[in-house]
């Protein structure tokens, strides 16, 4: 439950159970075929309630009444991996992903804080499946390493917060008229998603006691409905590269990640600058007798700096993005510990 003052949604249950496979097969050494597959049994109690068609409030008043909603979502997936030379896994996956809607999804009839939303369930959502083909190369050993992803993921009954454009305060009465909370309605459509991601470390020489080398990033998404318009709140596209040295103990590495201009927005969005984030990491890490600490095997110190620029920079995916920044420039120290 999210009860209060201005609740969310009223008490709600939700019961699920799942049955699952996952299979490895080698064909020989070089190649084998990876299968799984999932079926689940959900059932959710709750209340949902009927708003009037345009959401606006100053009207009629939202009708809630008791809802017990049954779904079975079914899913599988196929993978082929086969080793390829100088060191490279390549694989092909092919998946069906269902998933039932949640209860937030369903229900929600209030003010969401930590958004700065004013949330409205749909009780009539029907289960989200998902089709994708997924590429992939990998070295994770010598003085080229690198991870490659292609993918393309077609979506039916795609469940996303789509934002009327209304403005709300704490009740559903002020809707249309209010000043503080964006109304978000809990939607369906069609989509399709297709991006790729590749991140690569390239050793270049020895440097004292240990190596230096160049690293490199790259990802981007795009999201459109099946008429072509846009999906709401999709990542701009990225990329940056930088500088490491390590050996036995020591990392040290500074990193430039460029985000660009999200110009890619859905209805009643808006556009989000690009920015520069500098990165930089200096750790020092030692092995350790499973005797010394509780079995652990290695003790790591060290000192991560973000956002050293002190850039301004805002996450396409938050609604609240024009009204609050992401972290200026920060430092933190850590300890981590491996078992």
């Amino acid at each position: 439950d999210a009860l209060g003052e201005a609740s969310l949604f009223d008490p709600n249950k939700t019961t699920s159970w799942a049955g699952y496979m996952f299979n490895e097969f080698r064909f020989n050494e070089a190649f084998r075929m990876q299968a799984a597959g999932r079926i689940e049994q959900v059932h959710i109690d709750g209340t949902a309630t009927l708003f009037p068609a345009d959401f606006l409030g100053g009207g009629a008043e939202p009708v809630p009444s008791a809802a017990s909603l049954n779904f079975v979502p079914k899913s599988a997936s196929i993978g082929l991996l086969h080793d390829l030379p100088f060191g490279i896994t390549g694989s092909v996956t092919a998946q069906y992903v269902e998933r039932a809607p949640r209860a937030g999804e369903l229900f929600s009839r209030g003010v969401h804080e930590a958004t700065g939303t004013f949330e409205i369930g749909n009780p009539d959502l029907t289960i989200e499946s998902a089709r994708t083909i997924e590429a992939g190369l990998r070295r994770k050993d010598g003085p080229l390493r690198f991870e490659a992803t292609a993918f393309h993921t077609e979506f039916k009954n795609f469940i996303f917060k789509r934002l009327t454009g209304n403005l709300c305060d704490d009740d559903f009465d002020s809707c249309g008229t209010g000043t503080e909370l964006n109304q978000v309605v809990y939607s369906q459509r069609d989509a399709t998603f297709r991006g790729a991601e590749i991140a690569a470390q390239l050793d270049i020489a020895p440097l004292w006691t240990g190596m230096w080398g160049v690293e490199a990033q790259y990802d981007i998404v795009r999201a459109t409905f099946a008429d072509g318009s846009n999906v709401p709140r999709i990542p701009p596209q990225r990329y940056g590269g930088g500088l490491f040295w390590r050996d036995a103990n020591w990392l040290a590495r500074v990193f430039l990640l460029h985000a660009d201009a999200q110009h890619d927005i859905a209805e009643n969005e808006t556009i989000t600058a690009s920015y520069n984030n500098l990165k930089a990491e200096l750790s020092y890490t030692t092995p350790l007798k499973p005797s010394d600490f509780f079995g652990a095997q290695a003790l790591t110190l060290g000192v991560v700096g973000s956002n050293l620029l002190n850039d301004d920079m805002r996450n396409a995916a938050s609604f609240k993005k024009d009204e609050v920044l992401l972290p200026g420039m920060g430092v933190r120290g850590f300890v981590r510990v491996g078992f």
